[in-house]
């Protein structure tokens, strides 16, 4: 692919992906008469799934640094699971799709921030996510990048049916070699949803989990790639197409 391909390419992906977002969605819900044994089989696996994870490597963007990307992570099994029986209406393909936009800006003292945008792809529910990245050790040419990351997830708009909020934190390191960065990471999170049902009431679960990750950013300056698989309740991967310096 030509360096001017790959310019074309990035904005045509990440309009892809925005017009996906923006659409309208056929929603899908929560079987009304769900037990609270069931949806705590729903609430722990999609918390797994939209867990904000970093998709970048811990070195620190830096003062002018920034990245704006468009991103998606698939559960394929999602509909075959216990927590999928319980969804009425179109899981896409049988996977638990998540898209989101997003950008992220570095601060002075080695410390990034980061805001997005997201929805399970194919419905109506709509996922606010921030990010705070200090990093402790910013890496050299011999020596490995060391962050602190702590991230925010919860429901906006979409209707009152199922409502959620999530809280994360993490260790993330990375080492640069030339255009690619290879990066892994381990850390907890901690969700909570609420579905209010017509039968079965307002039922409340929360989830606390482990989670790891690696991947690796292919740097191009555009486009920026980044593959990753991540495992929670369960392994899912995720691709992370952007630009920035």
């Amino acid at each position: 692919m030509t360096s001017s391909t790959r310019v074309l390419a990035v904005p045509a992906v990440l309009a892809v992906l925005v017009l996906s977002l923006a659409a309208p969605a056929a929603a899908w819900d929560i079987g009304s008469d769900t037990s609270q044994e069931s949806f705590h089989a729903f609430n722990k696996r999609f918390s797994g799934d939209v867990y904000h994870y970093p998709r970048h490597g811990a070195a620190p963007l830096g003062l002018i640094g920034f990245d704006i990307y468009a991103e998606a992570s698939v559960d394929r099994g999602f509909a075959d699971s216990t927590a999928g029986d319980l969804i009425v209406g179109n899981v896409t393909g049988g996977a638990m799709t998540i898209g989101r936009v997003g950008v992220r800006k570095g601060l002075p003292g080695g410390i990034d921030i980061g805001v997005a945008y997201g929805r399970p792809i194919g419905n109506v529910l709509n996922l606010a996510s921030a990010d705070v990245q200090w990093a402790m050790l910013q890496g050299g040419p011999l020596s490995p990048a060391v962050s602190l990351r702590v991230t925010g997830t919860e429901t906006v708009g979409g209707g009152d049916t199922y409502r959620f909020r999530q809280y994360g934190a993490e260790v993330l390191v990375s080492k640069g070699f030339t255009v690619l960065t290879p990066y892994a990471g381990v850390g907890v999170f901690r969700s909570r949803g609420t579905f209010n049902g017509i039968h079965s009431g307002t039922l409340h679960d929360t989830a606390s989990q482990g989670i790891a990750y690696a991947g690796v950013t292919l740097s191009l300056l555009v486009p920026k790639i980044t593959v990753e698989v991540e495992k929670a309740d369960v392994v899912q991967a995720s691709l992370r197409v952007g630009i920035g310096l």
